[in-house]
């Protein structure tokens, strides 16, 4: 697994909009990329993406817990998930719209980009930490057939396959379908998701259609339940999600250097849950109680903007809006007696954004704004500016700052266990500052970055389970990466180290480890046979659960190795060795990690 590489993006006056960076414009900040070899080794956009120090995944019980992404000591809320330029981050989710990524599978896509940067201006609410792109691939330039299957050590297994190439006039198509099931790597766990993919494109990506269906069956201990170390209750918690992803873009060129893009999209999810609650402690007398939860999701999101180039300037400007529906019906069991419990939300949004990018010789500049209205909140003013300075000799200096603001998802202001209607929008402030040297095979990259959180929305255990706004939370942190070619051999090495704190005074945040640190080796060893080893160090970090109550959990350091031969032109053979030293670590508090598992896949192209 190959650890961040910059991405030096260059793109031509009034190209399809460069979602994958966040902005309408050509970009001038530099991507933290993940590419297609690396999610093939990886299985899942959640394991490849903890190769970057930047994210810190919690995944507990394995693919069967939730995958939440903490970028840069933000919550995992604050990250903004694009499919293909469309945002999946849905308002019922129980992490206050944190995207589970543990349920998207890596076969089919093409890369997967982060920019850490407070982007409301760009994206309006949620992208307060930065954003994810998730890219699947495009229609092949001649017919193609690709298919994969292999098993996975302690019962799972996955099948894939996809069809790919030109449909005539200009047009082109792609369609995957994979099925993963994970098995059971730890005590009560279980994952099986079943995903469908169809894209169709033509001038490029000019014009598209995206559908995506995404069922996902899994089990494991509650959240906050002390897993397989400390919970009482040995019974697992069902959960049951389906979700369908529909876009549709064009670009039209109304004259020279000015075209209109006009873009829509539907995300529809159905979660079920059946919990049996967590069982009383000395830290939270009454525990949780046993629910039942069904709750669906409906967003419809459209998009009009106009871009303009004049010479070595650019323009963009346009309006959004959008509409979501939730709708949530479940059962509190407290024993003696139950409770029903329902909630009704819809929520509209009206946005209106400018943006502007600017050359002059080695320097770059551009500026961002943005005003949303969402439901009955006052209308929020998003800004956002970055420079880029080529200094000579393989050196270049970026810089960015801005502010950002996430409305209350659904759940937080409505669950009927935890919810809290007077919660007030997210908002905060970030700079960052990057120095950046490629030449030669060599990429280095030195960066720091300053962020302020006000009203941050959290969970607390006392005096009862809710959930509040935290006053002020400031984030710092330094970061470091080095990637060098060394003929057939790719050395990488990335660090990060942030301060986390509360400076109202209130207890330290949660899973936030301090330290992050990884390093990967990649070996051509010959033209058919690559070898893979890569290393990943987590620091200590607080979590909670109800019967263990606040506890720091130990660094961990994991292995992981894989092969990959080319048999023939069309067979390829990977091995691959998650955990290698079967190390013991606990992923949250009394989750224990998977042990050590191998996956052996096969992959045909025709």
């Amino acid at each position: 697994m190959l650890l961040p590489v910059l991405l030096l993006a260059q793109s031509a006056a009034l190209a399809p909009p460069l979602v994958v960076t966040a902005s309408r414009l050509p970009p001038l900040s530099s991507a933290i990329r993940i590419d297609g070899a690396t999610l093939d080794s990886s299985g899942s956009v959640a394991a490849a993406a903890a190769s970057v120090p930047n994210l810190f995944m919690t995944q507990p019980g394995g693919r069967s817990g939730f995958a939440a992404a903490t970028l840069d000591g933000a919550d995992p809320n604050f990250t903004l998930v694009l499919f293909d330029g469309v945002p999946i981050n849905n308002a019922t989710s129980s992490r206050g719209g944190a995207v589970n990524l543990a349920e998207i599978g890596s076969f089919g896509l093409a890369s997967l980009d982060l920019l850490p940067a407070q982007l409301s201006a760009v994206h309006g609410s949620g992208a307060l930490a930065g954003v994810l792109a998730i890219t699947p691939r495009g229609p092949a330039d001649r017919l193609e057939f690709t298919a994969q299957g292999g098993g996975i050590s302690r019962g799972g297994h996955t099948l894939a396959a996809g069809l790919s190439g030109p449909i005539g006039g200009g047009w082109g198509a792609s369609l995957t379908g994979q099925i993963d099931d994970d098995g059971t790597p730890t005590p009560l766990a279980r994952f099986v998701a079943r995903t469908a993919v169809l894209r169709v494109m033509r001038d490029g990506g000019a014009d598209r259609l995206l559908l995506r269906l995404n069922d996902v069956d899994a089990a494991g201990f509650p959240d906050a339940s002390g897993g397989a170390l400390l919970a009482d209750r040995r019974v697992a918690e069902l959960r049951r999600a389906r979700e369908f992803l529909a876009s549709v873009r064009t670009r039209r060129m109304l004259a020279d250097g000015l075209a209109l893009d006009l873009n829509a999209s539907w995300l529809g999810r159905s979660d079920s849950i059946a919990s049996p609650g967590v069982a009383g402690a000395a830290s939270n007398a009454a525990g949780l109680p046993a629910t039942t939860d069904a709750t669906r999701y409906d967003r419809l999101l459209g998009q009009a903007s106009l871009a303009w180039s004049a010479g070595a300037t650019q323009l963009a400007a346009g309006i959004e809006g959008s509409s979501e529906r939730g709708r949530s019906t479940g059962e509190l069991d407290f024993g003696f007696f139950a409770l029903p419990t329902a909630y009704r939300l819809d929520r509209s949004a009206w946005a209106g954004f400018a943006e502007i990018a600017s050359r002059a010789g080695a320097v770059s500049g551009s500026g961002a704004v943005r005003v949303d209205r969402i439901g009955n909140l006052k209308a929020r003013l998003s800004g956002r500016i970055a420079a880029a300075a080529n200094l000579g000799g393989g050196w270049r200096l970026e810089a960015s700052a801005g502010r950002s603001f996430k409305a209350p998802s659904f759940y937080a202001l409505a669950n009927p266990l935890v919810g809290n209607p007077a919660l007030r929008p997210e908002s905060g402030q970030r700079g960052d500052v990057a120095l950046i040297w490629q030449q030669d095979g060599t990429s280095l990259r030195l960066g720091g970055f300053v962020a302020r959180y006000r009203d941050l929305i959290d969970f607390v255990f006392q005096p009862a389970p809710a959930l509040v706004n935290r006053g002020r939370v400031a984030v710092d942190g330094v970061s470091a990466s080095l990637v060098q070619q060394l003929g057939d051999v790719q050395f990488d090495l990335a660090a990060q180290h942030i301060w986390p704190r509360d400076q109202a005074g209130g207890p330290g945040l949660l899973l936030r480890p301090r330290w992050r640190a990884n390093a990967a080796v990649r070996w051509q060893a010959t033209e058919r046979l690559a070898v893979n080893l890569r290393s990943g160090h987590v620091g200590a970090r607080d979590d909670e659960s109800v019967p263990g109550g606040r506890k720091r959990l130990s660094p961990y350091v994991q292995l992981a190795a894989d092969a990959r031969w080319r048999a023939t032109e069309a067979l390829a053979i990977r091995l691959a060795a998650d955990n290698l030293l079967d190390a013991d670590w606990q992923d949250a508090a009394g989750f224990p990690a998977p042990p050590l598992r191998l996956r052996l896949l096969a992959s045909v192209q025709l």
